[in-house]
């Protein structure tokens, strides 16, 4: 792997006045122009760590540990310096565009915004470079969706417009969390395509429960499971050979086509509960 653009070293991040912990000292890199997948059930700590490379966690989040972009340290990093780094060098594709998009604002503004904040000297130009970017991610229309608020949009223009924002600054990594699970599955195998092809010369982490789904975008793979990675490797080997009983059970669980008429599909806990015994 090329020298990592992330690093995250023993991170742990807990939560409330009795500490509890959402992920437990997990560690890893992110090299240059690489994608990550973070696959894991809900509540296995994937999309917190996300956030806490944004700097986005609630006020009673703890975090320990290092997390390092471009060699900068963002744990204690102040918010005023935080809010500089969000959009212009880190940007973040949500899960739920309707509710990651301003309903009161049109479109066009939004992602005009996200660029002017970061690029002042900009101003001048912004439109055709918000056209241009509706463009390509692959809006038809991009100056009608850009006079547009977000309630008139279909789910898949809305994620659209999404990414278009968080590409907008060219940003050095790109986090995706479940950036296609809202959607239809027609219109996910669309926003898979187009992320496969716009996140190309960008570091990134995809965040997903769908391990079919990361394969697409990634070549990499980290399994998380109740706060820790419990595997990490190429993700085509990891597919071929899980060695943690979880992975084996993700796995197992997406083969529904070599399940026999009358055999019980496979779950998860299956090989889970056998790896514990």
């Amino acid at each position: 792997m090329s020298d990592p653009v992330l690093q995250v070293r023993d991170l742990t991040i807990t939560f409330g006045r009795r500490q509890q912990k959402a992920v437990d000292s997990i560690s890893f890199d992110v090299g240059a122009d690489e994608r990550l997948g973070i696959i894991g059930q809900s509540g296995s700590g994937k999309s917190v760590t996300a956030l806490a490379i944004m700097g986005l966690l609630p006020d009673h989040a703890r975090v320990t540990g290092s997390i390092r972009f471009d060699g900068r340290e963002l744990v204690g990093l102040p918010e005023r310096e935080y809010r500089q780094l969000r959009g212009d060098d880190i940007a973040m594709i949500f899960q739920e565009p309707m509710t990651a998009l301003d309903p009161t604002m049109k479109v066009g503004r939004q992602i005009g915004e996200v660029v002017a904040l970061h690029h002042a000297d900009q101003r001048g130009g912004i439109r055709d470079d918000v056209l241009t970017w509706l463009e390509r991610v692959g809006i038809v229309e991009p100056a009608r969706i850009a006079d547009s608020f977000p309630h008139e949009l279909s789910g898949g223009q809305r994620q659209r417009a999404l990414i278009a924002m968080a590409l907008a600054n060219h940003p050095g990594l790109v986090l995706c969390d479940e950036p296609t699970t809202a959607l239809d599955v027609l219109v996910q195998r669309q926003i898979l395509a187009l992320l496969d092809e716009q996140l190309e010369g960008h570091s990134a982490i995809f965040v997903s429960h769908d391990l079919a789904v990361v394969r697409q975008v990634c070549r990499r793979v980290a399994v998380m499971l109740e706060g820790r990675i419990v595997e990490e490797g190429p993700i085509d080997q990891i597919i071929a050979e899980p060695q943690h009983p979880y992975t084996q059970g993700l796995i197992a669980s997406a083969r529904i086509d070599r399940v026999q008429p009358g055999e019980r599909l496979p779950s998860v806990a299956d090989f889970y509960r056998a790896g514990d015994a």
